[in-house]
């Protein structure tokens, strides 16, 4: 494969990420790239670092460094109520997004060409607290393969 093109595996990452919302039959008031801003339901994606290349033994080779590239993924849920049936509905939601995100990207695991894998870490849910305002928080690892750097000899 060529260089890896990560601007245009994003554009791509973007449509599906954008396609699982509207899928899931709810209001996401944001769907983007950027950080996290608690805006009603959101689903956002932002560079998460350096990394290991995915599904390579090592990063080094005769003349480079291979990198994975990093990207998180968070979705955002405003908890509207302590009720029982809210809380399953909200929860059923949250299933459906974690499922249409991972459907879509593992079909396209290139990302339109654009890279050569990827690897998409289990949703990790978590509940936090945001101006006296209870949240769930889903975010995923979305490691994507990799980067080549030359070594100077």
């Amino acid at each position: 494969m060529a260089a890896p093109d990560i601007p245009a595996a994003l554009v791509v990452l973007q449509t599906h990420l954008a396609a699982a919302a509207a899928a899931v039959d709810a209001t996401f008031t944001d769907v983007g790239r950027g950080l996290p801003f608690l805006r009603g339901r959101q689903l956002r994606y932002y560079w998460g670092g350096e990394v290991p290349p995915p599904r390579f033994s090592g990063a080094e080779v005769l003349n480079g460094q291979m990198v994975g590239e990093r990207f998180l993924i968070v979705g955002f849920w405003p908890v509207p109520d302590g009720s029982e049936t809210a809380a399953a509905d909200q929860d059923a939601e949250i299933i459906s997004l974690a499922g249409e995100i991972r459907t879509r990207l593992n079909a396209d695991n290139e990302l339109g060409g654009n890279v050569d894998n990827l690897i998409l870490a289990y949703a990790d849910p978590n509940l936090l607290v945001v101006a006296g305002g209870l949240h769930v928080v889903v975010t995923w690892t979305l490691d994507l393969a990799y980067v080549e750097y030359p070594l100077a000899r």
